[in-house]
């Protein structure tokens, strides 16, 4: 990860904490913003842009915990540390089931906390970058028919083209078709090329088909 990438932002409402925190990020490389809110930060940041955010636990208005609860249903691609003089245990059990990456008491060891941050912008990269893959895989995908997700599913499973039409009760030319439609829908020449596209994005049958397959297998092992 580039520094241009490495986006740290920091919610306190004491102004020498942001202060000393945003000198420290920008010491290292990081692209730093600070806020003194929670409201303020969530009304600023940009939801498509994957960062670390260090948050506060009390901080006027919303709480950071709420802050964290927010980002998670927006399902903004952010990794929460909290940096708190009040985090107790029940708080820090809370914290951590809302999915924080991390949380250190104030005052904390800076190079700990830098380090923290490190590892949490390349977690949030990779799965920011993940997410991107599935979106493309999906957008792909989008052009094709009922009939030929069918098709692709089960070529997916690694059938033949003929257990495919025995499976779906076509015709092999009719299979044969709906394959080269697939090809030519989503732009890729091969199948494995189609298939690392889909390896790479997530992307899995739907969990009918898989039921199918192991209801299949079953049958033909009995």
């Amino acid at each position: 990860m580039t520094s241009e990438s490495a986006i740290v932002h920091f919610v306190d409402d004491d102004p020498a904490a942001r202060e000393a925190l945003l000198q420290l990020a920008r010491s290292v490389g990081f692209t730093a913003y600070a806020y003194t809110s929670g409201e303020e930060f969530l009304d600023q940041v940009q939801s498509s842009q994957p960062a670390c955010v260090v948050l506060d636990i009390r901080l006027p208005g919303i709480s950071g915990l709420e802050v964290l609860r927010r980002i998670n249903q927006a399902g903004i691609p952010l990794i929460v540390i909290f940096l708190s003089a009040h985090a107790d245990v029940p708080t820090t059990v809370q914290a951590m089931k809302l999915g924080a990456f991390e949380l250190f008491q104030k005052p904390c060891n800076t190079t700990r906390l830098i380090e923290a941050i490190r590892q949490a912008l390349e977690k949030v990269q990779q799965t920011f970058e993940k997410h991107l893959r599935r979106q493309e895989a999906n957008q792909l995908l989008h052009d094709l028919s009922h009939e030929e997700m069918k098709v692709l599913e089960l070529m997916f499973l690694g059938r033949t083209n003929q257990e495919i039409a025995d499976r779906l009760q076509l015709s092999l030319r009719t299979v044969q078709f709906r394959r080269s439609s697939i090809f030519r829908k989503t732009n890729v020449e091969s199948k494995a090329h189609l298939f690392d596209m889909l390896f790479d994005a997530g992307w899995s049958p739907t969990p009918q088909s898989n039921r199918v397959e192991e209801a299949t297998q079953q049958n033909q092992n009995g």
